[in-house]
């Protein structure tokens, strides 16, 4: 049987190998990095450290180094542990997180300190859960997935500005992005019905947070076996002022002006075609066919 929920680590005899993968590039918090690792490794943890200066080369280290690890510790931003997951999967090993991003929306919905040390306290206590995956296409993912205002955004969120601007970043490319994007013909179908309509923005959700702090709904939980979905149709720029502060809560599901949904598939089509931002990288396209895996993945969290 699967264990479900907060549970702690069974004591083993000997220490236990902790892979740590950190991303050298874009990310913060290096000034507390060496306190986290000397704190796994008093409580007994037999750390190996690799640094990484090219994110994209992270997955490969996961797959060569892992299997001789008992868990696998991913040092960085959202992009860098969802670019990691399918490795971890594959692996078959505990994951745990350093949250060195800007957003740290998944340190966020798992309950995670933004501190390196307490992070990795955590982890040292052996706290674990298990939580659910969503896929997109097939591919598997944390957080949100999510089409129209927020690509815009992330084609605007550069390392450069995230690095000078850290949250303000999301605020500037947010406001800039709402001036230029164009609404799209979207359907959507969750739990047998059909749903058209004229959007600026489409979000769907297994986990909670997003975009630096915001809700995809106030209830969402990244175990609770199924997807959340809002649409966003085309207001005017004062109507979505109005909206704004429902939207960052997640409490917009009242709202007419809102189509909210849920269920444990989903599918989108647009016209035209739309890329797709999934756990902050543009890695997919519409049609787009959402599912979900529950209780798939083990991570250290509170």
């Amino acid at each position: 049987m699967q264990p479900t929920g907060t549970e702690r680590e069974a004591s083993t005899t000997g220490e236990r190998k902790a892979l740590i993968v950190v991303n050298r590039r874009g990310t913060g918090g290096r000034r507390s990095l060496d306190r986290a690792i000397h704190q796994l490794e008093d409580a007994g943890l037999d750390v190996s450290v690799t640094f990484s200066r090219d994110p994209s080369d992270i997955p490969a280290l996961v797959r060569q180094l892992a299997p001789a690890a008992d868990l696998v510790i991913i040092g960085g931003g959202d992009g860098t542990i969802s670019a990691a997951l399918p490795a971890v999967l594959a692996a078959g090993k505990p994951l745990g997180i350093l949250p060195m991003g800007n957003a740290n929306d998944l340190a966020r919905t798992l309950g995670l300190p933004d501190s390196l040390p307490e992070a990795a306290a955590i982890i040292a206590a052996g706290r674990k859960r298990r939580i659910d995956l969503g896929t997109v296409n097939g591919r598997p993912f944390l957080n949100v997935a999510s089409l129209g205002l927020s690509v815009e955004i992330a084609r605007r969120l550069t390392p450069q500005r995230k690095q000078r601007w850290r949250l303000l970043a999301y605020l500037g490319c947010a406001w800039e992005a709402f001036h230029r994007q164009r609404s799209f013909q979207a359907r959507i179908r969750c739990a047998g019905e059909t749903h058209e309509l004229r959007c600026l923005q489409v979000c769907v959700g297994n986990g909670r947070y997003y975009g630096g702090g915001m809700a995809i709904v106030d209830d969402a939980a990244i175990d609770d076996g199924r997807l959340d979905c809002f649409a966003l149709p085309k207001v005017p720029h004062w109507r979505l002022l109005v909206l704004a502060p429902a939207l960052r809560r997640g409490a917009h599901r009242p709202l007419p002006d809102i189509l909210s949904l849920h269920g444990e598939a989903i599918e989108i089509e647009t016209d035209p075609p739309m890329a797709v931002n999934v756990d902050g990288e543009v890695v997919e396209t519409t049609p787009a066919r959402f599912g979900i895996l529950p209780k798939a993945l083990v991570v250290y969290g509170s």
